[in-house]
């Protein structure tokens, strides 16, 4: 089973992202059918494609360097396009970590047990919660009590990007793309948007995922600059959408009122 797995890298070295870590310690890249494409997305270009040969010791590697931080967006639009024929592609950002034993053969065998499923989730936690799948409702995310290991089914279920596993081939039948006007916030919440629209089923994969929070530690006002790209990226969204769009700027208003942005 032909699958590959990206890692986007921001100012982190090879072997200091804990996703490239992760990678070597359950030995993905000792699997002849694995491949791995290496984005650094830093101003400097602080990687090279020698560096990642030599940290993951196989052939099966491509590295790209873009200094210009280019859209997420983007680079997985590049990925999907270009790794269109294989099985399965998953996503990572530097800081996220794998723990699953064997964790190759779980991966091949549920994909295997599950063709009509698209997209296969990890469970993230913060605090005890579990934070990610969580369901998104026009403007505001809520949270799952919980939900059961396998495949499940929610019209608004939404998800982080960084772990999600989805089969090229669903995107390239159903013409889904992840929106390159959206430079950062919304663009995992976009994308599954669509996937859900054209099927909401999903599975819910058993292991434990643990993932660095970009908004840990965040003060007052970096929480407000936060929402405001937030709602700047949901108008985005919702272009073209007259009822939905409204919708948010009725959100935006309230947070004003609120004192949250």
């Amino acid at each position: 089973m032909k699958k590959l797995f990206l890692i986007v890298l921001y100012k982190s070295k090879i072997q200091d992202s804990q996703s490239c870590k992760s990678v070597v310690k359950n030995k993905l890249q000792t699997f002849s059918e694995n491949h791995f494409l290496i984005w650094d997305n830093s101003p400097d270009k602080i990687n090279t494609a020698s560096d990642c040969g030599i940290f993951f010791k196989t052939k099966n590697i491509d590295f790209h360097h873009t200094a210009q931080n280019i859209s997420l967006a983007k680079i997985y639009n590049y990925a999907f396009d270009e790794y269109s024929d294989f099985d399965a592609i998953q996503i990572f950002d530097q800081d996220s970590e794998i723990q699953k034993d064997c964790y190759d053969d779980y991966l091949n065998e549920i994909i295997f047990k599950n063709q009509n499923i698209p997209v296969f989730l990890p469970k993230i936690f913060v605090n005890g919660r579990l934070y990610s799948p969580g369901k998104l409702k026009i403007c505001r995310g809520h949270h799952f009590s919980d939900l059961p290991f396998g495949v499940n089914k929610h019209r608004f279920y939404t998800a982080i990007m960084s772990g999600t596993v989805v089969r090229p081939t669903f995107l390239k039948e159903h013409d889904i793309h992840f929106n390159e006007e959206l430079t950062l916030y919304c663009i995992d919440t976009d994308f599954f948007n669509k996937c859900r629209k054209v099927d909401p089923h999903f599975f819910v994969m058993d292991i434990d995922f643990n993932h660095e929070l970009s908004e840990a530690g965040l003060s007052v006002e970096e929480k407000k600059e936060r929402r405001k790209l937030q709602v700047a990226g949901l108008k985005v969204m919702y272009k073209g959408h007259g009822f939905l769009l409204l919708s948010v700027h009725i959100y935006e208003a309230a947070l004003k009122v609120l004192g949250r942005i």
